[in-house]
């Protein structure tokens, strides 16, 4: 029967076939798939060998180092006010003046009577004439009551111009609430601070205390000026602790133009450790719980193992694994792998300085 034979013939010509198939499959090329892929964008920084700083951060309010209240030594109604709030004053300049027509009239009695008395001091000095000695002139003058006389006027000027109220500093006006014809008391009038001398009283961690001293450079973010930072120095810290485990400092500000007594600020105390290499802390990545940071070469993401050191939450310290001038990757490295192809865009970063 021939059935069975033609049955035969072509399983055998389907087996053939699919060898021949499989003789003619070709591998795909990696390369050529690897080319088919987009780029991934990524951002870049520099890796820098130089100081790594540790950042310590601090917030509190600004004052004046140098503010005095302005009071009266005595009460009455006030005459003149020749200020006003945020008005710039020199010292020595008249603020305001009570009214004084008594005083004034105190002080011309008193040199009245210093007038009388000298008269009789001088006639009676006539009469003593080449005889007239030091103990003489002493008792002529107590005699006659000369000394009381320049003693009442002197009183009687300190009282005048105690009536008058002049700046004790150069400096700007504020807190002054008085008007004029209001009665006033020795109370404080006004205050002057100088513009110049601002300072932020900040609290830190006092887990931070042994990181500090005098003379650290600080940024000085106001809360009002969210767009400006201010330079300063570290001029004082309180060797105590509070109730709630903070440390007190000052801050002087270099230049706070436009700053303001009572604003709030942050600040970041810039504390310089040793010398390494630094990236931005975005170039780290774990792979495997393994540090991780990309760099880029020649279009590639390469996978490199680092031991980093400190981390100020803004840079990072890397011991080893990278070198001076290395191009890190720190965007979009999530999910890179060694070896793919990545595009650095035109606002890449360097690491801050």
């Amino acid at each position: 029967m021939r059935t069975p034979q033609l049955f035969t013939l072509l399983v055998f010509l389907a087996v053939a076939s699919c060898q021949n198939k499989k003789e003619t499959f070709e591998e795909p090329d990696v390369e050529s798939l690897r080319a088919e892929v987009k780029p991934t964008e990524v951002l870049t920084a520099i890796a820098q060998q130089k100081d790594f700083e540790l950042r310590v951060n601090a917030s509190g309010i600004l004052s004046a180092a140098q503010e005095v209240q302005v009071t009266f030594q005595t009460g009455g109604y006030l005459q003149e006010l020749n200020i006003k709030n945020g008005q710039r004053v020199t010292a020595g300049q008249v603020l305001a003046q009570l009214e004084n027509s008594k005083e004034v009239l105190a002080l011309e009695r008193a040199k009245a009577s210093y007038a009388s008395s000298k008269v009789n001091y001088d006639n009676d000095s006539i009469s003593f004439g080449s005889s007239l000695t030091q103990v003489i002139r002493d008792n002529l003058r107590a005699k006659n009551g000369l000394v009381n006389a320049e003693i009442a006027i002197k009183e009687a000027q300190l009282n005048l111009d105690n009536t008058i109220l002049e700046a004790p500093i150069s400096g700007i006006v504020t807190a002054l609430e008085q008007q004029k014809g209001n009665l006033v008391n020795s109370d404080a009038l006004c205050k002057i601070y100088n513009p110049n001398s601002l300072v932020l009283t900040a609290k830190v961690l006092e887990s931070d205390y042994a990181h500090l001293k005098t003379g650290l450079k600080a940024d000085i973010y106001p809360l009002a000026f969210r767009d400006k930072v201010f330079s300063s120095t570290l001029v004082e810290i309180d060797p105590s602790v509070d109730e709630n485990g903070m440390v007190s400092l000052k801050l002087k500000i270099d230049n706070p133009q436009g700053l303001l007594p009572g604003m709030n600020a942050n600040a970041v105390v810039r504390v310089p450790q040793n010398e390494n290499i630094i990236v931005p802390r975005e170039a780290l990545v774990m792979k495997s719980g393994r540090s991780v940071i990309f760099t880029l070469e020649d279009g590639l993401a390469k996978w490199k193992y680092v031991e980093t050191g400190m981390d100020n939450g803004v840079e990072i310290e890397v011991k080893d694994g990278l070198k001076d001038g290395d191009i890190v990757i720190v965007s979009n490295n999530m999910q890179l792998a060694h070896d793919a192809r990545v595009k650095q865009v035109s606002n890449s970063i360097e690491s801050n300085n």
